[in-house]
């Protein structure tokens, strides 16, 4: 089992968790929830699909999150945010407070985006976290590689 604690303040940010492999985008069986429930008329739905089952993580080697570059050869914008993010279920925070800039707390109808980066803190102010938590994605928790250390 492991532990997630603050760099800075050594709090755990996490209970104990479970590593495990990250879950593939293109394999649906490998998913917490693989199938989305039926939506309301404005496409809201109460159960979202998650990546992570709860007390379990993955560390994603690929760059995550902002900023965003233009990938010359098909120009699309692509991720070049850290690599290595600890990506859990959103439950599995603890402690975490929403950003104290509002403009980092942006979202949608249903919740936080992470669109421009980590949105949550430690309650020592240390910046720690990005959820996804808004109905139109895949919900997650990511800890940013530099802000916390493993305890096994």
């Amino acid at each position: 089992m492991t532990v997630f604690r603050c760099r800075a303040c050594h709090r755990a940010v996490t209970p104990s968790v479970t590593e495990r492999v990250l879950p593939d985008p293109d394999r649906d069986e490998e998913w917490y929830r693989p199938k989305a429930p039926e939506t309301d008329a404005d496409g809201h739905t109460d159960q979202p699909i998650v990546r992570m089952a709860p007390g379990t993580f993955a560390v994603d080697p690929e760059p995550s999150g902002p900023p965003y570059v233009l990938d010359g050869s098909s120009g699309v914008l692509i991720e070049s945010g850290p690599s290595g993010t600890v990506v859990l279920n959103p439950g599995d925070g603890i402690g975490l407070e929403a950003h104290p800039d509002v403009a980092m707390r942006r979202g949608h109808c249903c919740g936080m985006d992470g669109e421009w980066g980590p949105n949550l803190v430690c309650t020592c102010g240390a910046v720690m976290a990005t959820v996804y938590s808004d109905c139109y994605q895949v919900q997650e928790l990511r800890l940013q590689p530099d802000a916390v250390e493993r305890c096994d």
